[in-house]
């Protein structure tokens, strides 16, 4: 009895699911310690299903640094 063969996510299929740019998608994976790195380690070559519910917690969801765009959201001080 034969099982399932995994199917993995190319970059740019992870990209179109996660909703952003292949470059986000393979910078999170370094990041993460994720994926199948082919080339010397510079171009994602696969992603497990798996992988894309832990890219999530790693992509957050605006463009930018998350800590400067929450810093610029928080009210101004007054002064005095």
């Amino acid at each position: 009895m034969e099982s399932e063969p995994v199917v993995y996510f190319t970059s740019s299929e992870a990209a179109e699911k996660l909703g952003c740019s292949v470059k986000t998608v393979t910078r999170a994976a370094r990041r993460a310690g994720i994926g199948v790195f082919v080339h010397g380690g510079n171009r994602l070559a696969a992603l497990h299903p798996s992988d894309l519910k832990r890219m999530q917690a790693v992509i957050h969801a605006t463009s930018g640094n998350p800590d400067w765009i929450a810093a610029a959201k928080a009210k101004p001080k007054k002064r005095a």
